[in-house]
């Protein structure tokens, strides 16, 4: 349905152009005038668009008044429905281009008649039409909207326009409003169906004059949106049981019933029966006469926007809680300066700052201002002692941000640092920072001095080793670059030449990260020399501690020796030609078990001057069995000394000389607790598992349970030892006996037991005696050893034996027992000759016997040319000094055996039958 103005009739057009002066009889052109003006109204009002309107108007006018040119413009434009322009327009004639001002306009928004142009002192005139010469009307004409139209006709002849064109051109210009009225209208109606059809917004239309509303119209969103067409909801409730009651439902009812403007959320349902949160925007539609015609109402469908607005708001509620939590203060202003939010610790400072002496926003207000005056960043310190760093931050809204950051723990980190820095500047030790290759990057006075500078900043850049001996940095790459990319750091000692001469320092490199380094380095050169003193005077002591107890021993065992030759000497005499057969093996037996108990104590005694460094595999058992002699030589006639053995092997590779000063200290020291009265000192030596002591307490070294241990224990029944004694026994040199106290102390039998991973446990009590255990890890690996039943059943035939010995009875000894069991001996009494009969032939020889310490080159000399004569010859070295040789000849490739004298004659019997080469010639 058309809303445009109905046009007008010729009848009233003849009566509207009359009315204005009574019509003049008979004239032909008032009849052309006329007719023409019908025409153009006709055409006008029937025109269905603007251009055609205006062109129209052209024709008419220049039929009606002879004008040679008809311009229309306003201050806004027509093209567009409803688009004002910035600046005027020429509406007509179309495509004209000519730029008008807004000062133009308003000159012709009143009638204009103008006879000459050439006399018209406006310049709007000339430059609005176009012309400086003839002649021109206008008539403007203010539409509804205020908005200004003007009709303009120019004529070249002066004067050419009279009143009666100019009214004829009032007229016109108002029936032309009129017609274009019409055309805005069915242009703007159509324009809003055509939105309406086509928006993207779901849209309904209700006639509120039926009760709840009746649905007249619903656009195509509408429908994707419900899933119901047009056809369904035409005469449908606007309000409806789809919607579900609520508190917006009623306000909804409420703007409905008052044709008021509101948005509602209402809970509303689909075609298919799909609840969803639909958001109604309601409008008004109202007449000029302000009568409510319609009501408008868009529905969106916000269901999910609902649960994103839900999120966001659950989001903001945590980055609230989280704001709360944290312990910085946050304040954040708009735009406008409204305070937005403060959080506690925010409202806490502030308490703090101003107390309650001012108001909340008074407060705020304050420190806001503060702040600005501060220069944006500002430290403020509480009563108690607290530290807040204040900043403020512009807000990307135009707002700010002010936070105050606890910097309390910053402070302090910052002032412990400074100390930290001033101890390492005036430290002793030389520290530095460096990169991973080695550039310094920081160092402090003592660093800066091993360069020879006083001013740390000198060396800033340099590689740090260039301060140390070249040979020793050549050591860090692989001495402590791999310890520090594995283990984090490592020590090494580094030397430096200073102005006072050679220094010494224990340089430690530990790594801060994969690119930085710290560097300590620490002078130990007044050290060292301290430790070399020391280790000197701990050695001479231990010299003088040990020949103390050798020399204390020394006594007893001369008392015993002479007992032992007096008895070898005796039984000699009695070995004559008188004497029985059967007397005869007696004494013989006699005189060899003297002589073998007279070179076991001779060689224990040995022992005890014995290297520390030298090791060998030996039987703890045999060990204590053969030093039972040496021992006992170290009591007093009334004590009561006993040993226990395990019947097990305890075979362990260790030091006999320390082992055997461990025990010869141990008895001396358990005689010293008996003093001088009668007592008992008891030994024990037994093998047990180490999980089997894993519960002991132990004082020096650890056990392991995966060890088998011996423990051989000294008891005696002495005075025991103090209890503040005790603390420091293992500690200190110190004696329990005052004047009466010898041997090595407890804290070098520490030292000892020690170095062989073995473990010490100490059970005393004052006035009842003293229980020393020691524990030593037993080896897995077993000596082969000759039983008692085997001595005397072997059987040399087919060896041809070399024997080499500078002593002609010695050889000569030896070599009868050796016939005796069958072998053939030849005796060399220099080992040169030796060498020259083994390189003649070698191969002829079944095994080489020989003496150590002989004229020309010793035994271990003549076994390695022996060797390279012929290879496969089996050696064996007979020496007084087996446990104190440490020649590098004597080896196992060289060597097959190393026996001790007196030689222990049924041993090597069994030693040249086992790897002596049998000689096919001589066998047969």
């Amino acid at each position: 349905m058309s809303i445009r103005p109905a046009p007008l009739s010729k009848d009233d057009a003849s009566d509207r152009l009359t009315a204005p002066a009574p019509p003049r009889e008979g004239t032909l052109h008032e009849l052309h005038v006329t007719n023409a003006m019908l025409d153009g109204i006709e055409a006008m009002t029937s025109a269905e668009t603007q251009e055609t309107v205006l062109q129209a108007l052209s024709e008419t006018l220049q039929s009606t008044t002879g004008a040679q040119e008809v311009l229309v413009f306003g201050d806004v434009s027509e093209r567009h429905f409803g688009s004002p322009e910035s600046q005027p327009a020429v509406l007509f004639p179309p495509k004209c281009g000519r730029a008008l001002e807004v000062e133009q306009i308003e000159w012709f928004a009143r009638r204009r008649q103008i006879r000459d142009l050439s006399r018209c002192r406006t310049p709007a005139a000339a430059s609005l039409c176009g012309h400086s010469e003839g002649s021109l009307i206008a008539t403007p004409c203010r539409r509804k909207n205020g908005r200004l139209m003007v009709v303009l006709c120019w004529h070249q002849e002066p004067g050419f326009f009279d009143e009666s064109k100019a009214q004829v051109l009032s007229r016109l210009t108002a029936i032309t409003s009129h017609a274009l009225r019409g055309i805005r209208m069915d242009d703007r109606q159509s324009l809003l169906a055509s939105v309406l059809e086509n928006a993207e917004v779901p849209v309904m239309l209700v006639n509120p004059a039926d009760q709840g509303g009746d649905v007249v119209y619903v656009n195509a969103a509408y429908e994707a949106m419900s899933g119901r067409t047009l056809s369904e909801m035409l005469g449908m409730m606007f309000i409806t049981e789809r919607f579900r009651p609520g508190a917006d439902l009623d306000n909804l009812c409420s703007a409905f019933a008052d044709g008021q403007r509101g948005r509602f959320r209402i809970l509303n349902t689909k075609k298919d029966g799909a609840p969803f949160l639909d958001e109604i925007s309601l409008t008004p539609i109202r007449s000029d006469s302000g009568t409510l015609r319609y009501l408008l109402a868009t529905h969106t469908d916000v269901t999910e926007h609902a649960q994103t607005q839900l999120v966001v708001h659950q989001l903001e509620q945590r980055i609230e809680s989280a704001m709360e939590a944290v312990t910085s203060a946050i304040l954040a202003t708009g735009a406008d300066g409204e305070v937005l939010y403060t959080n506690t610790a925010m409202r806490s400072l502030l308490h703090e700052l101003y107390g309650t002496e001012m108001r909340p926003h008074q407060a705020i207000a304050t420190f806001i201002k503060s702040v600005e005056d501060s220069d944006q960043r500002v430290e403020v310190t509480c009563s108690d002692g607290t530290i807040f760093l204040v900043r403020s931050f512009d807000s990307s809204e135009g707002g700010r941000v002010i936070t105050g950051t606890d910097i309390t723990d910053i402070k302090r980190t910052k002032r412990v640092l400074q100390q930290r820095a001033a101890a390492m500047d005036s430290t002793a030790e030389g520290i530095a920072i460096v990169e991973r290759t080695a550039r310094i990057n920081y160092a402090n006075p003592a660093f800066a001095r091993i360069f020879g500078t006083e001013n740390p900043d000198d060396i800033i850049g340099e590689s740090w080793c260039k301060a140390f001996r070249d040979e020793d940095v050549a050591r860090l790459s692989s001495e402590v670059r791999p310890k520090v990319a594995t283990e984090g750091s490592a020590q090494i000692e580094m030397r430096a030449n200073l102005a006072d001469g050679e220094r010494t320092f224990e340089v430690c490199v530990t790594r801060i990260d994969e690119k930085m380094r710290i560097v300590v380095a620490r002078d130990i050169t007044r050290r060292i020399e301290y430790e070399r003193a020391r280790t000197s005077f701990e050695q001479k002591l231990h010299d003088f501690e040990k020949n103390e107890s050798i020399g204390r021993l020394a006594a007893g065992v001369a008392h015993d020796f002479n007992n032992l030759l007096a008895v070898i000497n005796g039984h000699s005499a009695l070995l004559n030609d008188r004497t029985p057969p059967d007397k005869v093996q007696l004494y013989s037996n006699r005189i060899s078990e003297a002589s073998s108990r007279a070179a076991k104590m001779i060689n224990r005694f040995l022992d005890l001057g014995m290297s520390t460094d030298q090791q060998s595999m030996i039987d703890l058992r045999n060990l204590l069995t053969e030093s039972q002699d040496l021992l006992h030589s170290a009591l007093s006639a009334d004590t009561c000394f006993t040993l226990d053995l395990d019947e097990d092997e305890m075979e362990m590779l260790c030091s006999p000389s320390d082992l055997l000063r461990v025990a010869l200290n141990l008895v001396q020291n358990a005689q010293d607790a008996l003093g001088n009265k009668p007592g008992r000192i008891h030994q024990c030596l037994k093998r047990l598992p180490g999980v089997d002591l894993m519960d002991l307490r132990l004082d020096v070294g650890q056990i392991d349970p995966d060890q088998i241990y011996a423990r051989y224990a000294v008891e005696d029944s002495g005075s025991g030892i103090p209890s503040d004694v005790r603390k420091r026994l293992f500690n200190e040199h110190c004696s329990t006996k005052g004047q009466r106290g010898s041997g090595i102390g407890m804290m070098a039998i520490a030292e000892i037991i020690r170095n062989h991973d073995g473990a010490i446990r100490l059970l005393t009590e004052e006035g009842k005696g003293t229980r020393v255990e020691i524990f030593l890890p037993l080896s897995d690996y077993s000596l082969t050893r000759i039983s008692e039943q085997d001595i005397g059943s072997v059987r040399l035939d087919g060896q041809l034996v070399l024997l080499v010995d500078d002593d002609a009875q010695v050889a000569e000894s030896i070599a009868a027992f050796l016939e005796r069991l069958g072998a053939e001996v030849s005796i060399c009494l220099h080992p040169d000759e030796a060498l020259e009969a083994i390189e003649e032939d070698p191969g002829l020889w079944s095994f080489l016997v020989t003496d150590y310490n002989m004229p020309g080159q010793n035994g271990g000399q003549l076994a390695r040319a022996a060797k390279t004569a012929d290879g496969d010859l089996p050696i064996v070295i007979v020496t007084a000094l087996a446990r104190k040789l440490s020649d590098p000849n004597l080896t196992e490739d060289v060597i097959s055996a190393l026996l001790g004298k007196p030689v222990d004659l049924n041993t090597l019997a069994h030693l040249i039958a086992q790897h002596g080469r049998i000689n096919s010639a001589e066998s047969t």
